[in-house]
């Protein structure tokens, strides 16, 4: 018998029927065939046989304690069933031993009284669950680490995270969409924006940097940092806690800014909500800790805003004062369109393959496309830096595709056209030359695509771009510029510096087959990248790279809503030394289907 079967558990219901077995035969109560069956479980399965042993012991131990006058002649039996492994074959109760038989009264020189003997059973019984009990516990019971007294946990509130972009936090925490914010815990938000949903349908959107804190299911406490809150009808009374002031909702958008010298603005974009100031207090405590307005007698003090009211307190005023200069722009009424997340199939490594969906936030709400809906591209133009580039022009398999296009065109995340030319600033013109044919055949040094239908400009990303990313390299993505391929005078670049998908973002799985394409020359043309002998391959996979994500938005070029676009052209923004600079490297880019009516 090999060990994976001798260590095989047994499963609970199972268990608990086994361990009924074992008291019904030493009751006494079994019939011949259930005895027999139970002769073969313990002789057939080692983990029954333990348990059996188990047991056995255990009520044999029962019995020294109770030491009862009934079984004075058991000693001898108490020493045997200690040496005992496995019943023995039983065909029926006739045959079975007197050890077992006499543990019971039967066959003993002096006769039990039934009352005692009920007694006895019922300890006995009872004694043996509390033993099987604590065996079963201590058993499972994962082993302790002894080490230093852990921190108090918090506990976890029915507050969630619903989005997040580019969040960050100093102490190192992960949130995901869907994650639960854990009460009375301070999360220092140190860059991008979070989204909570509390219970009553209250929402407040965070934006770094931020140091917060959920009190319970209808309480933010905003140490500092910025937050907007909307609570629609049903979540009236939702609280938000500054170290000087309550507000309180009575069915509105209001905007909270708090400075890191405690002082508070209120503006109320709509609706209506009563601020009160907080009691000061000379001990260490912080005002948000104690959230009680100042009391007048039994009348409370609050201030009560509405539409397109503003108010602050704190810094130098320990009143609430009115503000002439409401400001309605920096409330968020959802977090930004972008790229949210993307889905890929699978090596048998378990690592990110191909494309399968994405979801993306257009005109702010989430689409779903799967990687068949979503508009493809071909390469029209590569060309490197004058400087040869030491990581190589294209990423993916150890064997190199026929056509160096493949990369870039096909829904495998790993392959990809790689450190292709730019500069840190954007080009004032771009000069394409493009034979009668329509291909090009002269370009700057970059990356020429062309979708092969016109994607149409709508509210939100138009296209996404996905690129492979170290660690070592910015964490926020490697910088681009944009460019419509187009004379127009009123279209413009676009330099994207932060990715939607950052190598913060949670979720993002490691490449563990990747190989670089090395040249010992520059390469300025897709067919140098085909015809060239010399490359080397170089399996990069121990360097643990993710693919990250962005989505673009053709409003940002210039385009009006409902513009088609055909072509686009790319560049690296790398700052310093070209041949030294990390520079963005493309796996995937495609463009998203248009927006329908009501969308």
């Amino acid at each position: 018998m090999n060990e994976s079967q001798e260590n095989t558990p047994i499963e609970d219901d199972e268990q608990l029927k086994f361990l009924e077995s074992i008291m019904r035969y030493q009751d006494g109560a079994l019939s011949p065939a259930e005895i027999q069956e139970l002769a073969e479980a313990v002789c057939n399965d080692p983990s029954k046989r333990k348990l059996f042993q188990q047991v056995q012991l255990r009520t044999a131990a029962i019995h020294d304690l109770f030491r009862m006058d009934a079984f004075s002649h058991s000693g001898k039996l108490q020493d045997e069933r200690l040496e005992e492994a496995e019943i023995p074959p039983l065909s029926s109760a006739d045959t079975m031993p007197s050890k077992f038989k006499n543990l019971f009264n039967q066959g003993s020189d002096r006769p039990v009284s039934r009352k005692r003997f009920s007694i006895s059973i019922a300890l006995t019984v009872m004694s043996l669950l509390v033993v099987f009990g604590l065996l079963i516990q201590k058993e499972s019971a994962p082993p302790q680490i002894v080490g230093p007294d852990p921190a108090p946990s918090s506990t976890a509130s029915p507050v969630i995270l619903t989005g997040e972009v580019r969040a960050r936090f100093f102490d190192q925490v992960v949130l995901a969409a869907g994650n639960d914010v854990e009460l009375s815990r301070d999360y220092m938000l140190q860059d991008g924006i979070v989204e909570l949903k509390f219970p009553s349908g209250a929402t407040t959107i965070i934006e770094a940097p931020s140091i917060f804190r959920v009190a319970s299911a209808n309480r933010l406490i905003l140490n500092t940092g910025a937050c907007s809150v909307h609570a629609p009808p049903g979540a009236e009374g939702f609280e938000v806690i500054t170290p000087v002031t309550k507000v309180v909702d009575r069915g509105t958008r209001f905007y909270v800014k708090v400075q890191d010298n405690n002082e508070a603005e209120v503006h109320v974009i709509e609706g209506a909500a009563d601020l009160y100031s907080l009691a000061t207090s000379d001990d260490n405590s912080t005002e948000s800790d104690k959230q009680e307005p100042v009391s007048d007698g039994q009348q409370t003090e609050f201030v009560k805003l509405t539409n397109g009211e503003a108010a602050r307190i704190g810094g130098f005023s320990d009143q609430i004062g009115r503000m002439p200069g409401f400001d309605p722009q920096p409330y968020r009424f959802n977090l930004p369109d972008r790229l949210v997340s993307y889905q890929a199939s699978s090596t048998e490594k378990a690592s990110v393959d191909e494309l399968v969906s994405l979801t993306v936030q257009r005109n702010g709400r989430l689409k779903n496309y799967s990687v068949e809906e979503l508009v493809p591209i071909e390469v029209t133009w590569f060309c490197s830096d004058p400087e040869r580039e030491v990581n190589g022009y294209m990423s993916g398999f150890r064997q190199a595709p026929s056509h160096p296009a493949e990369c870039l065109e096909d829904r495998n995340l790993i392959t990809g056209l790689i450190n292709f030319g730019g500069q840190p600033s954007p080009l004032d013109h771009l000069s394409i030359v493009k034979a009668p044919s329509g291909a090009v055949t002269q370009a700057p040094p970059g990356l020429g695509i062309r979708f092969r239908k016109p994607v149409i400009n709508h509210a939100g990303p138009d296209l996404v771009l996905f690129e492979v990313q170290l660690f070592t390299n910015p964490l926020d993505g490697d910088p681009f510029h944009v460019y419509p391929v187009s004379d127009r005078a009123d279209l413009k670049p676009l330099t994207v510096t932060k990715f939607d998908l950052t190598m913060n973002s949670p979720g993002l799985r490691e490449l563990t087959k990747l190989w670089s394409h090395r040249y010992p020359n520059v390469v300025e043309s897709l067919e140098e990248l085909r015809t060239s002998k010399n490359a080397m391959k170089v399996n990069v996979s121990h360097l643990h790279f993710r693919v990250i994500g962005v989505g673009i938005d053709l409003s940002e070029l210039g385009y009006a809503d409902g513009e088609e676009v055909e072509e686009l052209f790319f560049q690296h923004a790398a700052l310093g030394d070209t041949s030294k600079s990390s520079k963005v490297d493309p796996v995937f880019i495609a463009g998203l289907p248009p927006l329908k009516p009501g969308d």
